[in-house]
């Protein structure tokens, strides 16, 4: 659970300048992207996440890579 915690924070870090520009729809960050916040690759709202630019898709799916 943990390292599920240090994903969101991870992206929410890194990608802090969308979340602040073009990512307002996401209200609370990037838990959103995922079913109930926990993030894992059964959890991901897949029309959200095609919602988001490509490059942020990719690093998703990185960080998702082990899962």
């Amino acid at each position: 659970m943990g390292n599920n915690n240090n994903i969101i924070e991870n992206l929410d870090s890194k990608y802090h300048g969308y979340l602040e520009d073009e990512g307002k729809w996401l209200n609370d960050g990037f838990k959103n992207i995922f079913i109930d916040g926990e993030p894992s690759k059964a959890n991901l709202k897949t029309s959200v996440y095609l919602m988001l630019p490509q490059e942020i898709r990719e690093y998703v799916d990185q960080l998702l890579i082990n899962d």
